[in-house]
Formats: C-alpha cells, structure tokens, sequence
C-alpha cells in the first residue's frame, strides 16, 4: 500500500516552532515581538490622523501599518533566529557543511568529509563551486596538514583549477558560521557550469583517500539537521 505523502507543516506552525526554539535563548525576542508591531502600528495611527481628518485616510494608514508590523516582526524573528541557531551549531563537527548546502545556486558540497583527523579533532569538507574547489577545514590549527594534502592531491586531478580553503571557527583568520554563506558567495566566477561538471565528474571518478574512522566522532551522527534549521 502506497504510502501518503506528508503535509508541509503550516506557516503558523513554522513560526511557533522558530519562537519555542529561540525564547528559552533570548531573553529580547518576546519584549521585542510585542514593542515592534505596537509601536509601528502606533506610529501608522498618529501618522494617519496627522495627515487628514479622512477616515478613509486613517483606515488605509492603520492597514498599512499593520502589514508592516507584521512583515518587521516575521524579519525580527527570523534573524533572531538564525543567530540563536548559529550559536547552537558553533564548534559542532560537521555544522559548515550544514549551512554550505543551503546555497542552491553555484556550489555543491558533499555529505561526506574528504579527510578526517585519526584522532577526531578536525574534518575536511570539499565543495565545488563557481570559484573553483572550496575546502572547508573545522578544528583550527589541527586541519592545516589535511588541508594541504586535500589540496595537494585536488592540483594533481584537476590542475589549473583554483583551490581555495575556509577555516571554520571565532578564532583569528577563522570564518563564523553566521558568516559562512556570505564568504563562500564572495568567492569570484572562474568556472562555468559545464566545467565545474566536468571537475565534480573528475574527482568522483579517480575518488579519494579511504577515511579512517576517529574513535568516539560519527561526522554523520554530528552534522546537525538541516531541515530543522530550516524549521520544516
């Protein structure tokens, strides 16, 4: 027997989710919930009453600004958030590639990491991407010898094509989690779509080093939920 497809969760739903999983963080995000659509629709009202002694004037104004409060409060919620989302994922194995995934046009990133440290302090991922390959290296210092290896082993592949590495991380020259989309999206065009098909292609076919597996670290288990980062 066939079974039924699930329904999407309602937009409503979605958004009580999102509060339920930030309020217990963010001792800011009620009383802002509440000051913001109260104040601008406060605002649409004085503003409505100042500019004529229509009511028809009046009516729109408040309308208006009931669209948006709603629209700066969604917008509040959301980047509240992320940002309480963020700072869940910090220092987390496998969290940069999480977030590397939900960029849907211009780079691809494996599930699986290209090197992983024996001792699991560090992983590698790689993407491919407009720019080039992206190695994105979690656990500092600890990833600088399997970055130069991946790199090492990706010029003898694919040479020409430019590799480019990320160190995820708050330290110094490291790349927060908040920020990681916006430094992979910097990255410059140097690949079209039919050669970066041909470098994906390249690389799965020659493969790569078989990982061991670190006592104590599933970087499978350890990457957190996409899809309830996205709140569905």
């Amino acid at each position: 027997m066939a079974k039924e497809p699930q329904k999407k969760p309602r937009w409503y739903k979605l958004v009580a989710q999102a509060y339920k999983s930030t309020a217990p963080d963010d001792k800011w995000l009620l009383p802002l919930l509440i000051l913001i659509p109260v104040g601008i629709i406060g605002l649409s009202v004085v503003i409505g009453l100042l500019l004529s002694d229509s009511t028809i004037v009046l009516v729109y104004s408040i309308i208006f600004g009931v669209l948006a409060a709603a629209l700066a409060t969604m917008y509040t919620l959301t980047r509240r958030f992320e940002k309480n989302a963020f700072r869940r994922m910090e220092g987390q194995m496998g969290a940069s590639v999480s977030i590397a995934q939900s960029i849907r046009r211009g780079w691809t990133f494996g599930d699986d990491p290209v090197s992983i440290d024996p001792r699991g302090k560090s992983l590698v991922f790689q993407g491919i991407g407009k720019g080039g390959v992206l190695l994105l290296a979690e656990g500092g210092n600890a990833a600088n010898k399997q970055v130069v290896s991946v790199k090492r082993r990706i010029n003898k592949l694919v040479p020409g094509v430019p590799v480019h590495t990320l160190y995820i991380g708050t330290g110094e020259g490291q790349v927060p989690l908040k920020n990681l989309t916006k430094a992979i999206r910097k990255h410059k065009k140097v690949l079209s779509k039919h050669q970066r098909e041909q470098v994906s292609a390249r690389l799965r076919a020659i493969g790569g080093q078989k990982l061991p597996v670190p006592k104590g670290v599933d970087p499978m288990r350890a990457r957190p939920d996409r899809k309830a980062m996205r709140g569905r």
